[in-house]
C-alpha cells in the first residue's frame, strides 16, 4: 500500500478553512499560539492534523 501525501494548507487556505482572516492567522503564528510547518521555500504550511488541533484550540478560546 502506498503512503499518500497529507493535504497541506497555506496561510490563505488555512485561514479560510478556520473562518478567520489571514492576518489573524499570521498574528497567532507570530505570537507562538499556532506553530505551522514549513515548505521547501520556508513558507508556513498546515497539515490536516494541524488544522484539527487549531480548530479544537479555537473553540476553547471562545
Amino acid at each position: 500500500m502506498y503512503n499518500l501525501p497529507m493535504k497541506r494548507y497555506n496561510m490563505v487556505h488555512a485561514a479560510k478553512a478556520l473562518g478567520v482572516t489571514r492576518q489573524t492567522l499570521y498574528n497567532w503564528v507570530r505570537r507562538g499560539w499556532v506553530k505551522p510547518g514549513r515548505d521547501y521555500k520556508d513558507y508556513p504550511v498546515f497539515t490536516e492534523a494541524d488544522m484539527r488541533k487549531i480548530k479544537k484550540w479555537k473553540e476553547t478560546i471562545r
